[in-house]
């Protein structure tokens, strides 16, 4: 009798490594080399410059003050209700100013706090102390930002 003939082994298929998926998370290839990239520089240069402008602002409205009553000629009629418009409106545009102030400022603790959290993250060459500081530091100016406006009464 003849035996059965051995069973024919699977086709091995090779083994090819699919190619991994670049992550949503991470940029795009080449993109830390191109001028719109994160740098911690630019990052605190930037926060700082809009932390000094936002502070310009507010000086340049609080130089000027509200309209004193000797630039008018009280013996014109109405300068009265004149006087009054114009105090309105050095108000109106403080209360504007001032919340645009308010906004960069924000924007610009925010980039810093961002930066110093970021570079303490990244850079691992830096003492520990060093990097923990700057981790603390980051979440004391973000918790500034978003406790800005809270209050408990």
């Amino acid at each position: 009798m003849q035996s059965l003939p051995p069973p024919v082994a699977p086709l091995a298929m090779p083994s090819v490594a699919a190619p991994i998926p670049p992550s949503p998370y991470q940029p795009a290839a080449g993109f830390q080399q191109s001028p719109m990239s994160y740098s911690f520089h630019r990052w605190l240069m930037l926060g700082v410059i809009l932390l000094l402008a936002s502070v310009v602002f507010v000086e340049v409205v609080g130089m000027f003050g509200p309209p004193s009553i000797v630039d008018y000629d009280m013996e014109q009629e109405g300068v009265i209700d004149k006087i009054a418009e114009d105090t309105e409106a050095h108000t109106d545009l403080a209360r504007v100013i001032s919340s645009v102030s308010s906004i960069m400022q924000a924007f610009g603790l925010g980039m810093i706090g961002y930066a110093l959290l970021r570079e303490s993250h990244d850079q691992k060459s830096e003492h520990t102390a060093l990097r923990v500081t700057a981790i603390i530091v980051g979440v004391l100016i973000l918790a500034n930002i978003a406790a800005r406006d809270l209050s408990l009464f």
